[in-house]
């Protein structure tokens, strides 16, 4: 007879549990993003080339921790503390070839030991990654977010501030700028938690123009902001420079006045949503610019629509947006901002996957480094997806849309055996239909075929 069967009936088993197995992994849904990120976007050499060795021989390379930290990004981990767990695992130490997983103590030092010209690299290689499938485009739409990093005790840099879960937390406050077609992030800036001016804007707009005429000198570029980086400056700079615009205006007090003296239009396909235009000259700006105003009307006040509520009319929600393209229709201004909420992702996703709201520690620099290499990790996602789609498509096989945060808990922390069979590397991972779909569509040259 053989032994009893206590899957329906007994009691449950006892196994005797051994922490030595050296071949297993966590993350063997990591393969193929580490293995494009090598390959295709050669990221170790070109991380070598931002932060190249200094001094003495150390017994970790600094570009391969802070290569290690950006995979780990990817894999889920949020804070230093946790990067323990990815000690020993099989997969983590083979592919981004360390001789054992660093401790927190070096990752701390290799993050706060990139210098001023180690920070321009990685800015570098962030506007190389994020413009990576626009090079040939004849237009690009650039879109800038800013948002609020919440901190605990007091770093280095951080001010009290709204931080959008109230006022009086301390903060630090960067800006992203990031390409509409493919959202990915070409620039950004690590700030203190001080509000940015005009002058701060004009000269962070300045410096992403010139990252994109610097690699796409023909192209048309787009700019796309909120309210918060409105000012009469800005308007002046852009126009200065011949760049179109389309911003979203604050809804100031003499704003709020002229809009009783618009002439809404209902929309043909929905009557709630109206529109209409004032010109700058009325406004106190630019003859050449235009305002177009929306409002929608409310229904549920529990639930009222977007926009920002005006006393004297009550029963509606208004938005107004600038442009400088007056041969534009406003329904057709309206449509090319409302295509800016694409770029709240960078924030969102990076946030809840690549933990880009922790903090590193105490010194700004450190903090910055991390802040860099989480947007890298985001944009080398990107690519992958991307990379993944269009080789589903060449091949004639099914697409699959899915986001960082699917991927992450379904597919990239995957647990597998990495093995050496035959003098050739097996990775091993459980029998499952969702997961064999998975590898067929991120990584078929290396699902073997039944």
């Amino acid at each position: 007879m053989g032994r009893s069967n206590t899957t329906r009936r007994g009691p449950l088993p006892q196994p005797e549990v051994r922490t030595d197995d050296a071949t297993l992994t966590r993350f063997a849904g990591m393969v193929p993003i580490i293995r494009f990120a090598n390959e295709a976007l050669e990221l170790p050499a070109r991380l070598r080339l931002a932060v190249p060795p200094r001094g003495r021989k150390r017994v970790y390379a600094v570009h391969l921790v802070l290569y290690a930290f950006l995979m780990a990004s990817l894999a889920g981990i949020e804070r230093l503390a946790h990067l323990e767990w990815l000690q020993g695992d099989a997969v983590i130490l083979k592919f981004l070839r360390l001789p054992a997983w660093p401790v927190r103590k070096v990752f701390s030092k290799a993050l706060a030991g990139v210098d001023e010209a180690g920070v321009r690299a990685l800015q570098a290689l962030l506007t190389s990654l994020g413009l990576h499938g626009v090079a040939e485009a004849s237009s690009v739409v650039a879109d800038f977010d800013s948002s609020t990093l919440v901190t605990f005790g007091e770093p280095e840099g951080a001010k009290f501030g709204y931080c959008g879960r109230g006022r009086n937390r301390r903060r630090h406050h960067p800006l992203v700028a990031s390409v509409a077609q493919t959202r990915t992030v070409f620039h950004a800036l690590y700030r203190d938690g001080s509000a940015f001016d005009a002058e701060q804007v004009v000269q962070f707009f300045s410096d992403a123009r010139d990252r994109l005429r610097a690699a796409m000198p023909a192209a048309t570029v787009f700019f796309r902001a909120d309210s918060g980086f409105w000012s009469h400056k800005v308007a002046a700079w852009l126009l200065d420079q011949g760049l179109p615009f389309c911003f979203a205006l604050p809804l100031y007090a003499g704003v709020k006045l002229m809009v009783s003296q618009v002439r809404f239009q209902p929309l043909h396909e929905d009557s709630d949503i109206q529109l209409g235009t004032l010109t700058g000259e009325l406004l106190g700006m630019d003859h050449r610019l235009s305002v177009v105003v929306i409002r929608r009307r409310i229904y549920d006040p529990k639930a009222p629509p977007p926009g920002k509520v005006i006393q004297w009319s009550p029963n509606w929600r208004y938005q107004a947006i600038v442009t400088d393209r007056k041969d534009w229709v406003p329904l057709d201004v309206w449509r090319f901002y409302n295509d800016r909420g694409d770029c709240e992702r960078v924030f969102k996703v990076a946030k809840h996957g690549l933990g880009l709201s922790c903090l590193i520690g105490h010194e700004f620099r450190a903090n910055t480094v991390a802040f860099l290499l989480r947007l890298l990790a985001f944009n080398v996602d990107q690519l992958f997806q991307q990379h993944a789609e269009d080789q589903a498509r060449s091949d004639d096989r099914p697409v699959l849309h899915l986001g960082l945060l699917y991927r992450q808990v379904r597919f990239f922390n995957a647990a597998g055996r990495l093995l050496r069979e035959h003098g050739r590397w097996v990775l091993r991972v459980s029998d499952n239909r969702r997961l064999r779909q998975l590898w067929s569509h991120y990584a078929p040259d290396l699902l073997a075929r039944a």
